[in-house]
């Protein structure tokens, strides 16, 4: 007998396997079973004779992966236990139709194999390789028509090179023949430029523009101290020792009256400034003695007002030394003796009275001091800006005196350069003058106090345009 292969359901459908029992068997009366009926009890035939029958479901039962001879008998003897209640002859006629049943199963299954499998499979495996065929054959024809479309793209960017490539030698040749052209005629042009160039530098120098040019970018290097002082080094290291001491002393010769007026201005502003700062500060003393006779006069005046009640004195009018004198008499009048604590509140109120008019006094002398120190602020204050001014107009001149004096070396390089020649000795020993000079005059102007920035800047634009009027200093 050959073994069937089965699958274990996940539950069993108990009603279904015992109406296929009745159906094949004739067995009746059964009861339907639920989840909450497990027993089963039917009436059976047996040899003529009608008996009731009671099966208990079992909760444990585990049907058979396989299905053979060996199965069956196992179920048979599991049927036999006593708690199914049944006889040899149902255990008989249960497993008869069992045996039937699984007999025509394995006549099926193996009828179905021998019929099926073999033609099934075989006409599969023709249908694959037929499909395999198919496919290839598509990418074949994909991989030539790929392979046709490179070739021709190819083909496509070589003609395009090839004609680039003319073209491209056709303007290499153009353009070497045209440089070359270029450049004879740029040649010819560049000399005659220069010799353009020379005559304009040779005018210009004689017309005085190179000195103004000259000088205005010396002017506008000196913009700071340090950058003037950095200048005058350069240029003594270039025209010597002996041009820069020759024209330093030139220079403070022609500079040295206004260069001594401006410093002694200078000296008198900073002895009113000091002069100011005095006034300031005794003002200033005056003004806090002020505030502390004015404390000193509202505490005596607390005392002496705590003094007089104290001691009973009620008119504002009437002094602590009155109301005294008038207690005495009163006591005198009555025929009584005057009371010492009363007398002693009495002298206490006359101190306080005493200590709060010293305080008045001295307050009062404080502030008549002050109109006079105010006065004397205003004064100091006054002769200060007087000394300014002159100060200012000192400056003004010694500035003047300076680019004066720097003047006249360029006035001397443009004679000589109109008389000699731009390149002649006596025009570079002239320009190397102008050149100190106006390094030296720079050095001097950058000192503190001595140039504003916007006098910087206009000294700069009337070196590049001397005919554009001199800023009027205020």
């Amino acid at each position: 007998m050959t073994p069937i292969q089965g699958t274990t359901p996940n539950a069993i459908s108990w009603q279904g396997l015992l109406d296929k029992l009745v159906e094949t068997s004739g067995v009746e009366g059964a009861a339907k079973i639920s989840a909450d009926n497990r027993f089963l009890v039917f009436t059976a035939t047996v040899n003529g004779v009608e008996s009731p029958v009671t099966v208990r479901i079992p909760d444990d039962l585990e049907l058979p992966g396989e299905v053979d001879e060996a199965a069956i008998a196992s179920l048979v003897g599991k049927l036999s236990d006593p708690a199914f209640n049944l006889t040899e002859g149902e255990i008989a006629a249960f497993k008869e139709q069992i045996t039937k049943i699984y007999n025509d199963a394995s006549a099926a299954v193996a009828e179905t194999k021998s019929r099926s499998t073999g033609s099934v499979m075989f006409d599969l495996y023709k249908l694959m390789a037929l499909l395999v065929e198919v496919a290839q054959s598509q990418r074949d024809a994909a991989r030539d028509l790929r392979s046709a479309q490179s070739a021709q793209i190819q083909n496509s960017i070589q003609s395009q090179a090839d004609t680039q490539r003319s073209a491209a030698m056709v303007g290499l040749i153009v353009g070497v023949v045209c440089g070359a052209v270029s450049a004879i005629v740029s040649g010819v042009m560049l000399g005659k430029q220069v010799n353009s160039y020379k005559n304009q530098l040779s005018a210009a120098r004689s017309s005085g523009a190179d000195a103004a040019q000259t000088n205005a970018n010396m002017v506008k290097g000196a913009d700071t101290a340090a950058h003037a002082n950095a200048q005058l080094q350069k240029v003594e290291g270039q025209v010597g020792e002996n041009v820069a001491s020759t024209v330093k002393g030139e220079m403070n010769g022609k500079v040295a009256a206004t260069r001594a007026t401006y410093d002694q201005k200078t000296q008198v502003v900073a002895e009113k400034q000091q002069a100011l700062t005095g006034a300031e500060g005794e003002r200033a003393t005056a003004e806090a003695a002020v505030h502390t006779k004015e404390a000193a006069v509202n505490e005596a005046q607390q005392a002496a007002d705590a003094a007089r009640a104290t001691a009973g004195i009620q008119d504002p009018q009437k002094s602590a030394t009155d109301a005294k004198a008038e207690y005495v008499r009163d006591c005198g009048n009555n025929q009584q003796p005057a009371d010492q604590a009363q007398l002693a509140k009495f002298d206490t109120a006359i101190q306080a009275e005493s200590t709060l008019a010293t305080a008045k006094t001295e307050l009062a002398n404080a502030q008549q001091a002050m109109p006079g120190k105010e006065l004397a602020v205003t004064n100091a204050r006054d002769a200060l800006q007087t000394a300014k001014g002159e100060q200012e107009a000192a400056r003004i001149n010694y500035r003047a005196s300076l680019q004066s004096a720097a003047d006249a070396y360029a006035s001397k390089y443009e004679s000589a350069v109109s008389a000699d020649g731009p390149n002649s000795p006596e025009a570079k020993s002239a320009r190397d003058n102008m050149r100190m000079a106006q390094a030296y005059a720079g050095s001097k102007l950058a000192e503190a106090g001595v140039t504003t920035a916007a006098e910087h800047r206009a000294d700069v634009g009337h070196m590049l345009f001397p005919f554009l009027p001199v800023p009027v200093h205020s």
